[in-house]
C-alpha cells in the first residue's frame, strides 16, 4: 500500500478507537485483548521501509523513542479511562475528559518527533506510526485489564489460578 493509503488507514482506525473509547461500554472476560495491538505490530514490522534509507541508526533510535513514549501513553490512556462495576456487576469503562487530552497529547508528540526526525534528514514511514499505535494499544488494553482485574473478583468471576498458588 502507498504511504497514503497507509496514512489514512491509521488516521481512521484512531479515529474509531478515539470515538469508541467516549462511549460507555461493557467489558467482558476479554482474554485476547493483546492481539490486535500484536497483529498490527506485525504487519508494521513486516514493511521492508520500516527504518527508511539512509540514517537508520537515527531513524531506529526515533523508534525506539517513540516506542517508549508510545506505552507511555497507552498506560496513562488507560489510567485516565473511567472504570466502575455496575449494579448487576458487570464492569464498564468510559474515557473522560482527560482521555481525550491524553490523545492530544499524543498526537502533538508523535509530531514532534516527525519534526526531529526531518531536521535530522530522517525519513519516517507510515510502519513507523504503526509500530507505535500497536504498542500504545497494547499498553492501554494490558493496563486496562489490570485495573479492571479487582472489579472483575468482586463481581464473581473466577480468579486465575495462579493467584491461589502466591
Amino acid at each position: 500500500m502507498s504511504e497514503i493509503v497507509n496514512g489514512l488507514l491509521i488516521i481512521g482506525v484512531v479515529a474509531l478507537i478515539v470515538l469508541s473509547q467516549f462511549k460507555a461500554r461493557r467489558l467482558g472476560d476479554e482474554r485476547r485483548w493483546w492481539v490486535l495491538p500484536v497483529v498490527l505490530g506485525f504487519v508494521a514490522l513486516s514493511k521492508p521501509d520500516l527504518l527508511g534509507e539512509g540514517r537508520t541508526a537515527q531513524a531506529a533510535t526515533l523508534l525506539a523513542v517513540e516506542l517508549v513514549l508510545s506505552l507511555a501513553m497507552g498506560a496513562l490512556f488507560a489510567r485516565t479511562t473511567q472504570v466502575w462495576r455496575a449494579d448487576d456487576g458487570a464492569v464498564w469503562s468510559k474515557g473522560s475528559r482527560l482521555t481525550l487530552a491524553v490523545w492530544v497529547g499524543g498526537i502533538a508528540v508523535r509530531a514532534g518527533l516527525y519534526g526531529i526526525g526531518a531536521a535530522f534528514g530522517v525519513h519516517q514511514s507510515s510502519a513507523a506510526l504503526m509500530v507505535g499505535l500497536s504498542a500504545m494499544l497494547l499498553a492501554r488494553a494490558g493496563v486496562l485489564q489490570w485495573r479492571t482485574r479487582t472489579y472483575r473478583e468482586v463481581a464473581g468471576y473466577p480468579r486465575p489460578a495462579w493467584k491461589d498458588h502466591m
